[in-house]
């Protein structure tokens, strides 16, 4: 992810402060972001309606109007989703765009979509980042991606900021046992905010600890 280059985010940037938090992450490395936003609740009541026809279209003008942006201007990052990648490297060689680095934000992202990605859309020459989170989380690392492990992501939450672990769904005070799908719970601690426990959505497996982060990551 080189400096003083062009970033581009492509996906849903709103409601929520993600634009905000990758137009940061940019700033800090002296690059500008441009956006282009995808809004996936239009898309889902397209469908829902069986207007397909206009939901292809809706994605295809996203598309569209992404490449016109790496066309014109040296973008050397993306932030987007797994989906979206996918459908740009159709349209255009990601390496030869001139990409050197792809975040990927995406907890469907299970380890054969992944080498697809690292091997087939960014045909091994680009780096491949995962990322995970939310605007009490931030955003987790992911431990590197390596062939032995079979593309497996695992997250880390950024302690002492964000705490996670990973719970019995029925009873949420007792952890599972490690390689055991449970319920993501995360704990934030900042200096405005401290919010105990917190429940999420997402379901994950329980990991060990890793090189550079010695706590629990969820799978």
């Amino acid at each position: 992810f080189p400096k003083n280059h062009y970033w581009l985010m492509v996906g849903p940037t709103g409601p929520r402060r993600l634009r905000l938090a990758i137009e940061h992450l940019a700033n800090v490395r002296g690059c500008s972001c441009y956006f282009v936003d995808l809004d996936p609740r239009w898309v889902k009541k397209l469908i829902s309606r069986g207007e397909f026809d206009q939901a292809t279209g809706y994605m295809e003008h996203v598309i569209d109007q992404a490449l016109l942006i790496m066309k014109h201007r040296a973008v050397s990052a993306l932030f987007t989703t797994p989906k979206l990648l996918e459908a740009l490297s159709e349209k255009v060689s990601i390496p030869d765009a001139g990409i050197k680095g792809v975040f990927c934000g995406g907890t469907e992202m299970n380890p054969q979509n992944v080498r697809f990605l690292i091997e087939e859309v960014l045909e091994g020459e680009v780096a491949f980042k995962p990322v995970y989170g939310n605007t009490l989380m931030g955003l987790a690392h992911s431990k590197p991606l390596k062939p032995e492990d079979d593309y497996a992501i695992t997250y880390y939450a950024p302690q002492p900021r964000a705490v996670t672990r990973v719970v019995d769904p029925e009873n949420t005070v007792e952890l599972v046992s490690y390689g055991a799908f449970g319920r993501v719970e995360l704990t934030t601690l900042t200096r405005e905010l401290f919010m105990p426990r917190f429940l999420e959505r997402d379901e994950a497996m329980r990991c060990e600890g890793t090189e550079g982060y010695p706590w629990d990551g969820a799978g």
